[in-house]
């Protein structure tokens, strides 16, 4: 708290999300919080309500029947770098419930800010990449974390269904990862080990896309193979995906994984990560701009999105006169609405959602 209140943006920071309050009287009730719990409940949580009022046209959500005090490992759909686990911890508080702790990648304490944040919101590092056996080690290591976390501790934790964030609009599970937590566990008995941890997949979407246009430009660059991330890259994401405009946004927590679902798929880890992606795709809930994407994708009519299509043109033309790099940066970044389509994604009964602003 003494560094936090120390930070250089943090009489900004304050002063927009705290404006009833002196800067005196804030900075000494950091100070008296005692752990991470206290400060999620005042700080966080406000930050939280700041983002949906001031960057969302309206949040929704459903599923919150699935959330109770049973320790489980949340394992989500990422679009956002900080937002997906961060909207989650606001739902947990709103219903009364404790927050989970949250798996990061390593590249985000890179950013002094975010480490302060990460250390007062139970976030955890993992390493990045490398060699087979590296990335084997960084995940075997993750898994015995969250494994300890859930079936020890009787704590909540979540984490990314994949390494980084979904970039080009396909939200898919990494079976890789579903070995290593089952593999955490008694490993003669595999589901009864998955069955422990409780899995509940979590699916976030956004009507527009966090940090599309930036996303559209990285997979274009990767295509030429010269890219290479820029100092204060993952910064100008953080930033971004908070602070940009989001419009509709809704939160979906899905059914849990259930013992005879993974009875069925007994040992078949890619049959496993296929079923979380089913209810992550069935917990998505698409936009028009998804459609209109697709159908100017595929030289289609989408008139029945007459009011909603001149926004989302305007913000496609604005997207290539300032990246002009080539029609194949149009295409990604179409892509990036379009793909969600081309999956098994199904339209959310708006009658089981719940507007929270």
């Amino acid at each position: 708290m003494r560094m936090l209140v120390g930070y250089e943006l943090f009489d900004s920071l304050a002063a927009k999300l705290f404006p009833e309050m002196s800067l005196d009287a804030l900075r000494q009730q950091l100070l008296e919080f005692e752990d991470a719990d206290e400060f999620q409940h005042v700080v966080m949580y406000r930050c939280c309500q700041w983002v949906i009022e001031n960057t969302m046209s309206q949040f929704t959500y459903s599923g919150t029947e699935y959330l109770d005090r049973r320790p489980c490992l949340y394992v989500s759909n990422h679009r956002d770098i900080v937002l997906d686990a961060m909207l989650l911890q606001y739902l947990l508080v709103d219903r009364g419930l404790d927050t989970s702790h949250i798996i990061i990648g390593s590249n985000l304490f890179e950013m002094p800010m975010m480490a302060l944040l990460a250390k007062t919101n139970k976030m955890y590092s993992i390493g990045r990449g490398g060699t087979p056996r590296e990335y084997y080690n960084i995940l075997m290591a993750m898994s015995n974390h969250l494994r300890q976390l859930v079936t020890v501790r009787g704590e909540s934790a979540w984490i990314a269904q994949r390494n980084g964030r979904t970039k080009d609009g396909r939200d898919r599970t990494d079976a890789a990862l579903i070995k290593m937590i089952a593999y955490s566990g008694n490993r003669e008995d595999l589901v009864g080990s998955l069955t422990e941890m409780h899995i509940i997949p979590v699916s976030v979407s956004y009507e527009w896309e966090p940090c599309g246009v930036l996303k559209a430009q990285e997979l274009r660059l990767r295509t030429l193979g010269s890219y290479t991330k820029a100092p204060g890259e993952d910064s100008q994401s953080v930033v971004s995906g908070i602070t940009d405009f989001k419009g509709r946004v809704h939160f979906t927590i899905c059914p849990p994984i259930q013992p005879k679902e993974l009875a069925d798929r007994n040992g078949d880890f890619d049959a496993i990560a296929a079923l979380i992606d089913q209810r992550i795709c069935d917990g998505y809930h698409t936009w028009p701009n998804n459609y209109i994407a697709k159908a100017m994708l595929e030289g289609d009519d989408y008139a029945e999105y007459a009011d909603e299509a001149p926004a989302f043109e305007k913000y496609i033309d604005n997207a290539c006169r300032q990246h002009p790099m080539d029609e194949t940066f149009r295409k990604i970044l179409l892509g990036i609405y379009a793909n969600p389509l081309t999956s098994t994604y199904q339209r959310i009964n708006i009658s089981t959602q719940h507007n929270i602003c």
